[in-house]
C-alpha cells in the first residue's frame, strides 16, 4: 500500500488505536524516503490521523528529525508550525546528538523545541545537561522556563555532575550549575562551600534590598511593631533572613513532600514574611493558603491574639471572586466575602462607604467596600503600589510549616 493510501486509512481509523500503531509502522517502514511525504502530510490531515504521522516520523528517527527541523526553519511561524513543533518534542534518545545540535540552532523557536524533547526524555538525555545549563541565564524568559523544566526532568540524579562543575569548571557554566542544583533538589543538593557562599551572599544582598511590587492575589498584613508573634501563632520554624526576590522566588516552589521513616508522607510549606513595609509586614504563604491549609478566621484569630491584628486579602479576577477580612486582639472584626452572591460579617468599619440609593442591600451590615484594592489600602497596605516610595525596615523571613524539616527538601532555585 502507498503512502497516500496508508494516510487516508489513518484518517478513517478513529479511536481504533491498534490499527493506527499498524499503520504507523507501515509507514515508517521505507525510512528516509518516507520522511518528505510525510513531513508534507503533518498539516494536511486531520488532528487523529496527525499523530499517527508524528509516530511514524519519531520510528524513522534521525533523518526526520533532520527534515523536521528543516522544514520548521522556513519561517518563524509556517502554516503547520504545531503540529511540528509536536513532533520535534517527540523523538526519542537515538536522536540526543540531534537535539543538542538543534540547541544551538539560530531560530528560538526551535531551540525551544528542543528543550522540550529532552525535557520528555528525562533522565535518558541526562548527557545533554551540560548543553542545557547555559539557557538558564538566556535573555528570553521562556526559553529560561523552558530549561529549567528540562533540567528539573533531566537532572534529577545529576548532584554529582553539577557539583564537579561547582568546583572544577568550567568557568562559565559554575553559576548555571548552582542554579541546576537548586531546581534538581534544593539547597540539599548544594556543597559546603555553596552553602557559605550563599549565606554571605544573602547578608550582602539583605544591606542593599529596596522596596518593589509585591503580589496582589492572597496575602496576610500584620503590623511591623508586633509582627514577631506571628511564627508561633502559624506554627513556623526555621526561619531565617531574605531579600524580597528571594521571598517571593520561594513561593513559586513552595510546597515540599517529606516522607517519615515508616513510609508516610506531610507536606510543608514555606512561608514568606517581607520586610516592613509603611509600618506593616505582608506574608505570602501561596499554596497554603489557595488549599486551606489553615481555616482562614482560626488563623487570623490566633494571629491577632499575639499581633494585636491581623488581615486576610484573596482576589482571582477570573473567576470574581474576593475576600478581605480583620481580626482584632484574637476575634474576627469584620469581613466581606464573594464569589456568587457577597456575605459580610460583622458590623462596618469607619472607613467604610454606606450603600447608594441604587445599590441592592443583600444584608443589614453591607456597605459598599467590596473591593480588595480598596480594603487593603484603608487597613494597611496595598501590595502593588510598593516602590521607591515605601519605608522600608528589617529583612524578610523565610520559614516552613512542619517542624524538623527545615529548607532541604525545598527545590527551586532562589533569586537573591
Amino acid at each position: 500500500m502507498d503512502q497516500g493510501a496508508l494516510i487516508a486509512e489513518l484518517e478513517k481509523a478513529g479511536r481504533d488505536e491498534e490499527l493506527k500503531r499498524r499503520v504507523a509502522r507501515q509507514l515508517a517502514e521505507p525510512g528516509a524516503a518516507a520522511v518528505p511525504g510525510l513531513v508534507a502530510a503533518l498539516g494536511q490531515v486531520g488532528r487523529t490521523a496527525m499523530w499517527g504521522v508524528r509516530d511514524a516520523l519519531v520510528m524513522i528517527g534521525p533523518p526526520a528529525f533532520d527534515a523536521v527541523v528543516a522544514a520548521r526553519a522556513r519561517a518563524e511561524k509556517v502554516p503547520d508550525w504545531w503540529e511540528l513543533g509536536h513532533v520535534l518534542r517527540a523523538f526519542d534518545e537515538r536522536c540526543l546528538p540531534q537535539y543538542v545540535g538543534a540547541l544551538g540552532h539560530p531560530m528560538k523557536e526551535i531551540r525551544q523545541q528542543a528543550l522540550g524533547g529532552l525535557q520528555n526524555l528525562g533522565e535518558a538525555a541526562a548527557g545533554a545537561l551540560v548543553d542545557v545549563l547555559p539557557f538558564l541565564g538566556d535573555g528570553d524568559s521562556y526559553t529560561r522556563y523552558h530549561a529549567e523544566k528540562t533540567v528539573r526532568a533531566v537532572g534529577r540524579n545529576s548532584g554529582d555532575t553539577l557539583r564537579g562543575i561547582r568546583r572544577g569548571g568550567p568557568g562559565h557554566l559554575r553559576r548555571y550549575a548552582l542554579t541546576a542544583l537548586g531546581l534538581i533538589g534544593g539547597e540539599a543538593q548544594l556543597g559546603e562551600r555553596d552553602l557559605e557562599v550563599l549565606e554571605r551572599l544573602v547578608r550582602i544582598k539583605i544591606a542593599a534590598d529596596v522596596p518593589d511590587t509585591l503580589p496582589e492575589h492572597r496575602w496576610l498584613a500584620v503590623p511591623g511593631a508586633t509582627y514577631e508573634g506571628l511564627f508561633d501563632a502559624m506554627g513556623l520554624h526555621d526561619r531565617r533572613p531574605c531579600t524580597l526576590s528571594m521571598g517571593l522566588s520561594a513561593m513559586e516552589d513552595d510546597v515540599a513532600v517529606v516522607r517519615e521513616e515508616g513510609g508516610a508522607e506531610r507536606s510543608a510549606f514555606r512561608v514568606f514574611v517581607t520586610p516592613e513595609l509603611d509600618g506593616w509586614r505582608l506574608v505570602y504563604a501561596d499554596t497554603a493558603l489557595w488549599e486551606m491549609h489553615w481555616d482562614v478566621d482560626d488563623l487570623l484569630s490566633r494571629i491577632s491574639a499575639a499581633c494585636g491584628e491581623a488581615q486576610f486579602f484573596f482576589q482571582d479576577d477570573h473567576c470574581d471572586a474576593m475576600v478581605w477580612a480583620v481580626a482584632v486582639d484574637g476575634a474576627m472584626r469584620r469581613s466581606y466575602w464573594r464569589h456568587s452572591d457577597p456575605e459580610w460579617y460583622g458590623e462596618p468599619m469607619e472607613w467604610e462607604a454606606p450603600l447608594g440609593e441604587d445599590e441592592e442591600a443583600y444584608e443589614d451590615n453591607a456597605t459598599s467596600e467590596c473591593s480588595v484594592g480598596l480594603a487593603c489600602c484603608a487597613l494597611s497596605l496595598d501590595p502593588s503600589g510598593v516602590g521607591e516610595y515605601t519605608a522600608m525596615r528589617g529583612h524578610g523571613w523565610l520559614a516552613v510549616t512542619e517542624a524538623g524539616v527545615g529548607h532541604g527538601p525545598f527545590t527551586g532555585a532562589l533569586r537573591i
